[in-house]
């Protein structure tokens, strides 16, 4: 903690993003356990063997303090608390896409607490998880919720349970709707019940969810693209 004891507030974080300023600076993107999401400049962090750019690696937790009060702060020390495992190939590119999602929704400087203690779990289960699909989508509908824009997936739109067996199509605003035969922009209702349990069991289930999460998403982005897409894509390649 000897590193710590400078001005500023303190808090636990998340490194999301990095990348270089000026010429020995970094900006970092932060998800904060206190005060939310917010970018903070770390002076000097790319001089010679300053150990800040060893402690701001992207999806580590860290404790950091800065000051500031405007919309770009100033990190004045920081911590390791810990290295993840090291993410690689696809767990790599679910990190960036996650950070991506956690920058461009959530409101700056809005605490979220409970979804600070998901995401740092989250992370670590990339690490050490093979079902990442799984992680995804139990993130994903954890996220939206946070925003206030969680989905009914136990009961469709009329209040009725669920049918394991039927299909449906998912109003965005409305929620689930019975359709009168499967098409390839039905969900079927076994899917709706996985994503509600957190458990999509067979190859149908898991592309079904990715597609109607990928609406959702892209919904509450409004055209705003993603590069961790496009860098998936590029791996899948």
């Amino acid at each position: 903690m000897a590193g710590l004891r400078q001005s500023g507030l303190l808090d636990e974080a998340l490194v999301l993003h990095r990348r270089a300023y000026l010429e020995t600076s970094l900006m970092v993107d932060v998800f904060t356990r206190e005060h939310g999401r917010f970018r903070l400049i770390a002076k000097g962090a790319r001089r010679g063997r300053c150990p800040l750019i060893q402690v701001l690696r992207p999806f580590d937790p860290i404790r950091l303090s800065f000051t500031g009060r405007g919309e770009l702060k100033t990190l004045t020390a920081a911590e390791s608390l810990g290295s993840m495992p090291p993410l690689q190939g696809k767990a790599l590119f679910c990190g960036f896409y996650i950070a991506e999602l956690l920058i461009h929704l959530l409101p700056a400087e809005d605490a979220h607490p409970d979804l600070f203690e998901r995401t740092l779990s989250l992370f670590r289960g990339f690490g050490e998880s093979v079902a990442l699909d799984q992680l995804l989508r139990h993130y994903e509908i954890a996220l939206l919720e946070e925003m206030g824009y969680g989905l009914r997936l136990d009961e469709d739109a009329e209040g009725l349970a669920i049918d394991p067996q039927g299909a449906y199509l998912y109003d965005l605003e409305r929620g689930a709707l019975k359709a009168q035969a499967a098409t390839p922009l039905t969900i079927s209702g076994a899917t709706l019940l996985g994503l509600e349990q957190g458990s999509l069991e067979g190859d149908r289930e898991r592309l079904e969810a990715k597609r109607l999460m990928r609406r959702m998403v892209d919904h509450l982005l409004e055209g705003r693209p993603l590069r961790s897409r496009e860098l998936f894509r590029s791996l899948k390649r």
